[in-house]
């Protein structure tokens, strides 16, 4: 091996020491993992079991032409009539907060789960709900909605949807 070949061996190997991490903070020590805030994200515990949307993740605060509504949703499975789709749609709100609505409720603020099942096609909605969210951020430009979410879903032909441990984060 030449002179040349050993130098720039040398050198590689003192520059891959001297590099940080992405994951180290300015001393060299492991830093703390990003917030899960980074990408969008709809997950929840659905009868104990957990549910995540793989597509189709949206959120708004108060978009033009609707009722100072709060949108939450997402998709998942394929694209197809077994597409699994949640939405949780909350009306006249002013912002962050608790908010906890019932099937009925006169702002016709409304939770559903659709295509849960063949026999339960829909589960919430005019079905039946229950459901407490708890919004910590919203913004209309850049849209930008985080909350967490419990409720129960009626379903069309059996026992209800529980669910707990549900948050959501959707920006632009």
């Amino acid at each position: 091996m030449n002179k040349m070949n050993i130098f720039l061996i040398a050198w590689i190997a003192f520059m891959a020491c001297g590099q940080k991490s992405e994951n180290m903070d300015v001393n060299g020590t492991a830093a703390a993992p990003q917030a899960e805030t980074s990408a969008n994200y709809l997950s929840m515990k659905i009868n104990g079991v957990e549910w995540k949307a793989d597509h189709g993740v949206f959120g708004a605060f108060h978009p033009q032409g609707y009722n100072k509504v709060i949108i939450i949703a997402g998709d998942a499975g394929k694209k197809d009539k077994s597409e699994k789709t949640f939405n949780i749609n909350i009306y006249n709100t002013s912002g962050p907060g608790d908010y906890h609505f019932v099937n009925g409720n006169t702002d016709l603020s409304v939770a559903q789960m659709g295509n849960w099942s063949e026999q339960d096609y829909i589960c919430g909605s005019m079905m039946g709900f229950d459901m407490k969210v708890k919004v910590t951020k919203v913004s209309k430009l850049p849209a930008e909605v985080e909350a967490t979410f419990s409720g129960t879903l009626t379903c069309a032909s059996g026992p209800p949807l529980v669910i707990t441990e549900g948050k959501f984060y959707y920006h632009e």
